[in-house]
């Protein structure tokens, strides 16, 4: 699906003056992967150490 969706914004984009790479290499879903895990490591990193600051005993007491 994701290479449909690429080709399509590719050829929709493009003017006269400026083409875009029509290729996906491998490596670039290599790339994806890592920088998503990056990403969701650094939240949970993040939210860990905010939610370890939380009462959860008292949380659940107060009504909102």
């Amino acid at each position: 699906m994701g290479y449909f969706l690429h080709r399509y914004v590719m050829t929709t984009v493009e003017v006269d003056m400026l083409m875009f790479g029509r290729q996906i290499r491998p490596i670039s879903y290599a790339y994806s992967v890592l920088i998503t895990y990056a990403f969701s490591a650094f939240v949970n990193l993040v939210m860990y150490y905010k939610l370890k600051g939380i009462d959860m005993v008292e949380s659940l007491k107060s009504v909102e």
